[in-house]
């Protein structure tokens, strides 16, 4: 069984490794073992440190920056577009946003702003993340619902049950020097024979951060804490738990939106089980989340004109489900949810002004899958097809302004009469092959045709507004209740190679999509007038195009000797739009890591090199800026005190480089040291200070 041949990436963290910076955790691979499956979809399980001196991470979580997206850098053909220093939106291999399925603990979360401020790897503590995967190549059809673009997973810490400890936590503190950032992070597991609970509490602030130049980038600050419990009962054939997880954020920014986090709070409930039937296994859970989110132009930004002044206030409630019968080389699932949001825009000094911008909007997704993973030979196989129903609504709208605008009043009046119920059945197909070639060399290839229903900003934004689930392109768009599913046709080749020294993986693939949703200029003078007013005068309506994608990536690493290990990975993506010459928005430029490790009794080392290419392929159409090349130096030192105390130190950016990431968007942010418009630069050199104890 070959290192690298499967078609996920797991990022584990242990109780240390949870103060890691993520240098460190794209250092090395070669000493971790990869558990061979039944199916040719095989999860490579990166073990993370246990409060012990280990090379075997390819990627780590941390406390030292407070947002989990950022774990994804580590993997290849992974990305994130920051929209902020806690909105991070996850990106694999050029697809965003809804396109990629987040699994969290099981659950599908569901952003509360429609501007995805509150992205759903944002509802994550880091200290209660046990693993993060990312499926390489074609996610099997039980990754998610909608994985069209990919899957994250991310599995949350349980309550320990009949561990032979009747207590034990962890306890995590991490500082930033360049913004005076502070992590505190903890939690105690208390248990017996058949019962367990675990209590968690984190919180993280910084303040605004200063870039290579020395300029402060204004939006950057953040406040947020996040607490909860999970109880679990365990007997021989079954298992019950129920957990509980809320989470606060306060005056956070998001310099590349139209608006700042006012205030994020959130309440998520669990409720879930296993049980053993002869040769049928039964896993089920349930779900609930109430999230509500304030958002403004005003207090954390400088505004002049309070005529301009916007607050909108949004919430979602979510349920969800998910069924898994399982017996040998068969699972059958049920999965689901019904989403609610509202958002309601307003002028604190102006009591007339008031737009519904989203009401009583309904977005439910239910489906029903089989997966079957044979095995023959040096052959095994993962097949499986998922049948969704996806049906969405949305209540009437109003806007303050009708009565003088004809526009909007026009576009309201025309939303409102319209049928705005909408039922679309989709289906996801996936094949993955793996052949064993040799001992050393494995060949994987994949194919599947997968949809996805539009969101419901796509539908039914009916005003011009930047409500766009975190595009971030300074447009305004109008929505489109008519537009049809995306059909994306795939194919994934891979081969892997490993020896005890040296391991790699190269991967190629390519995708057409079919009816694929991007924003195209609108067509409606009335919706070109009212986004006149606000400032663009060339707006864009979400529609059905095709595109084109199409890259590379590849995972190695090589043991130099006892105590030095090369590792890294390289990633290229393009994207096209078929029905004109443009590039598709926002796709991350050619970039590679190349991470040196050194191990010596007590102490580790980790120097990483992260370098990117030049992006000049970008979209006219969304008024996308070309971003330079750069390379920066992370280095981090761990001293191990103990079995259970460990010291790290390290500086992210070490040679203080001026940058600019591509995916990290334009400022929107007035007062800041550099301009609206302008890309916004990168965090200069952080030196960092952290520590991890487990008792």
């Amino acid at each position: 069984m070959t290192y690298f041949s499967g078609c996920s990436v797991t990022m584990k963290l242990s109780k240390i490794s949870q103060a890691l910076v993520i240098v460190l955790s794209a250092t090395t691979v070669n000493a971790v073992a990869a558990d061979k499956t039944k199916n040719s979809i095989e999860v490579i399980t990166i073990e993370a440190p246990k409060l012990t001196q280990s090379d075997t991470a390819l990627a780590e979580g941390n406390l030292v920056m407070p947002d989990v997206a950022d774990w994804l850098k580590t993997v290849p053909g992974a990305n994130i577009n920051k929209n902020g220093p806690i909105t991070g939106i996850a990106q694999y291999r050029g697809m965003f946003g809804d396109r990629i399925a987040k699994n969290i603990g099981g659950h599908q979360i569901i952003s509360a702003g429609p501007n995805a401020m509150d992205a759903p790897l944002t509802y994550i503590n880091p200290i209660m993340v046990e693993s993060v995967s990312v499926y390489r190549g074609i996610a099997p059809i039980s990754a998610g619902i909608d994985t069209l673009g990919g899957a994250v997973t991310v599995n949350l810490k349980r309550a320990e049950v009949d561990t032979g400890a009747n207590l034990g936590g962890d306890l995590a503190l991490s500082y930033n020097d360049i913004n005076e950032a502070t992590t505190f992070a903890g939690d105690i597991n208390i248990s017996n024979e058949n019962t367990g609970v675990l209590l968690y509490l984190t919180d993280q602030k910084g303040d605004d951060y200063q870039d290579g130049d020395g300029n402060t980038i204004s939006s950057t600050q953040y406040d947020k804490q996040q607490y909860g419990v999970d109880i679990r009962h365990q007997e021989k054939d079954w298992d019950i738990g129920v957990t509980w997880h809320h989470a606060e954020t306060n005056n956070s920014g998001t310099p590349a939106l139209p608006m700042d986090i006012d205030y994020i709070d959130s309440d998520r409930y669990n409720f879930d089980g296993t049980i053993q039937l002869a040769d049928w296994q039964l896993n089920w859970q349930l779900g609930y989340q109430d999230a509500s989110h304030g958002m403004d132009n005003f207090s954390q930004r400088i505004s002049m004109n309070t005529a301009m002044y916007r607050y909108n206030t949004a919430d979602a409630q979510t349920r969800d489900y998910k069924f898994l019968l399982s017996r040998g080389d068969w699972l059958f699932g049920l999965e689901g949810y019904d989403a609610e949001h509202n958002s309601v825009i307003t002028n604190p000094e102006n009591g007339m002004f008031s737009i519904q911008n989203f009401n009583n909007v309904e977005d439910q997704r239910n489906s029903l899958f089989v997966e079957w993973t044979p095995s023959s030979g040096d052959f095994s196989h993962t097949i499986g097809l998922r049948l969704k129903n996806n049906q969405a609504d949305a209540g009437e709208v109003s806007h303050s302004m009708a009565m003088m605008n004809p526009n909007i009043k026009a576009l309201r009046d025309e939303f409102n009469n319209a049928d705005r119920s909408v039922s679309d059945t989709t289906f996801d197909l996936a094949l993955n092959t793996e052949y064993q070639w040799t001992q050393h060399l494995a060949l994987n290839t994949a194919v599947a045709i997968k949809q996805r229903a539009p969101s419901y900003q796509e539908r039914y934004l009916w005003v011009p507004m930047q409500a766009t689930g975190g595009l971030a392109d300074g447009k305004t768009y109008v929505g489109n209740i008519n537009l049809d599913v995306e059909t994306a046709y795939q194919l994934n080749v891979g081969v892997s190679y490993e020896n005890n020294d040296f391991a790699i993986a190269p991967q190629v693939f390519y995708q057409k999509v079919s009816d694929y949703i991007q924003g195209a200029p609108s067509t409606d003078m009335r919706v070109n007038m009212v986004a006149g007013m606000m400032g663009d005068n060339s707006p864009l309506t979400f529609s059905n195009i095709d595109a084109t994608l199409y890259g590379a990536d590849m995972n190695w690493h090589y043991r130099l000797n006892e105590h030095f290990k090369l590792s890294g990975i390289v990633s290229y993506v393009r994207g096209e739009r078929d029905d004109l010459n443009d590039d598709l928005y926002r796709i991350s430029p050619l970039n590679t890591r190349v991470n040196l490790n050194y191990q010596y009794q007590n102490w580790q080392s980790n120097l990483a090199i992260h370098a990117y290419s030049s992006q000049t392929k970008v979209s006219s159409l969304n008024d996308e800026k070309a971003s330079a090349g750069y390379a920066v130096i992370d280095w981090q030192v761990d001293y191990f005190v103990s079995s259970g105390l460990v010291i790290r130190a390290g500086a992210n950016n070490l040679l203080d480089k001026q940058y600019n990431d591509h995916l990290g968007g334009v400022n929107r942010a007035e007062g800041s040291d550099i301009a609206v418009g302008d890309k916004i630069s990168a965090m200069g050199r952080n030196i960092y200070l952290a520590m991890d104890y487990q008792f």
